[in-house]
């Protein structure tokens, strides 16, 4: 067998696994590995089965036994048709992060801030603008 290499399609990525781990598994023949920011299906369609494996840790596989279309549902083709080659697959979705959204107290550290120089820490002799100590 040629040697797969991992597939991008939008937002989903595809790394091709050698074992598939235990999970919940249905055979389908058509499956949602991701929605598009725009709200819009990426879907593996096939007129023969294949399994759908969810693993205990949430992960989505896949495990294909021919070649595979994945297409993007719109209006129109967004992202071009891929032919996903056979055998295991994971399915990783892209995931947006906001520093903004991030609830307090998940850092180790509290932050650094630092601290003011007071003016009497400075020699007339340097431009304060420069902010350099006077050192003895």
């Amino acid at each position: 067998m040629a040697r797969r290499t991992p597939l991008r399609h939008g937002e989903v990525l595809l790394l091709p696994v050698d074992q598939i781990p235990v999970g919940q598994r249905q055979e389908v023949t058509s499956c949602i590995v991701g929605h598009s920011e725009s709200g819009h299906h990426h879907v593996l369609e096939s007129d023969i089965a294949f399994a759908q494996i969810v693993a205990a840790t949430g992960d989505l596989y896949v495990d294909l036994d021919s070649p595979t279309p994945l297409r993007h549902h719109k209006g129109h083709q967004q992202h071009r048709e891929l032919s996903v080659p056979a055998g295991g697959w994971r399915v990783i979705k892209k995931t947006e992060f906001d520093v903004r959204t991030r609830p307090r107290g998940d850092l180790a550290d509290p932050p650094i801030r630092p601290e003011r120089i007071p003016d009497s820490a400075f020699d007339d002799r340097f431009s304060r603008a420069r902010m350099r100590p006077v050192r003895d």
